[in-house]
């Protein structure tokens, strides 16, 4: 009894480390509207994966030299100008949106083809920015 108790615990426990590493590897993707998605922090494979999935533009709001960065902008906007998509670097310090923020956000999000994919540590800042801009009606969609 106490021998099967402890196999079935032990396969809890390795099914529980391996999910959690699969959920640290697996990058959440969110749209936040038909023309809008966001991303956490993605390594170059996944980034070139999500470009065959029909993004014309990517704007980024993670700053190349935040803590835990592993991806540069410029490493970025090498591998999408091979699939002809735009990249915007709009950095944005992690809880610190401004008024000029939302407003140089609103002329990409206006100006650039669609859809859009926004990149940052969690997606939480670019969620913020999409969703301030569009509650202050400064997105034409």
């Amino acid at each position: 009894m106490i021998k099967q108790l402890l196999t079935t615990c032990i396969l809890c426990s390795v099914l529980l480390n391996s999910t959690s590493l699969f959920a640290q590897k697996t990058q959440m993707l969110q749209a936040l509207s038909e023309n809008l998605t966001v991303s956490g922090q993605l390594d170059n494979k996944t980034f070139q994966l999500l470009l065959k999935q029909g993004f014309k533009s990517v704007i980024v709001n993670r700053p190349d030299q935040e803590m835990g960065n592993n991806v540069s902008v410029s490493q970025l906007r090498n591998i999408a100008e091979q699939s002809h998509v735009s990249v915007i670097y709009q950095p944005i310090e992690n809880g610190k949106i401004t008024q000029t923020d939302i407003i140089e956000f609103s002329k990409y999000y206006n100006e650039l083809p669609k859809p859009i994919l926004m990149i940052c540590k969690s997606g939480q800042r670019s969620s913020e920015l999409f969703n301030e801009a569009r509650k202050q009606g400064l997105l034409h969609e």
